[in-house]
């Protein structure tokens, strides 16, 4: 709580809320303080960055989880409704990817749970 002195015009703004409201006047500056780590993941929620953010955690795991060749030939490019959209070059990498599907998905999910992934798809570009 801090001791800040309301200005003029905020009790007259204050006093018209209220008035129009019908409520009684209260008290005009006795907000709660709230920490950042209270408004980041409104934020998060708000801006759409969720997704944004469990990319960045699969981009990292990326190599780790298809190796060294196909990490080279591929990249994960979006997060939708928890279906990882994988970016590959060649027909012979969605070949391989493909075969290969089902490990990298369990693989997905046991390194990245809070990723939330349901689905892997592969599209060339």
């Amino acid at each position: 709580m801090s001791n800040r002195i309301p200005t003029y015009a905020q009790r007259r703004r204050h006093a018209m809320v209220s008035a129009w409201r019908g409520v009684d006047e209260g008290p005009i500056i006795d907000l709660p303080a709230l920490s950042v780590a209270d408004l980041v993941g409104k934020i998060v929620a708000q801006a759409g960055i969720a997704d944004r953010m469990k990319l960045e955690e699969v981009l990292a795991a990326w190599r780790d989880i298809v190796g060294d060749f196909l990490f080279q030939h591929s990249r994960p490019d979006s997060i939708q409704r928890g279906v990882l959209m994988v970016r590959v070059l060649q027909p012979t990498v969605h070949h391989a990817l493909a075969m290969e599907r089902t490990r990298i998905l369990k693989k997905l999910q046991t390194n990245l749970k809070s990723a939330g992934i349901k689905d892997v798809r592969l599209k060339h570009g």
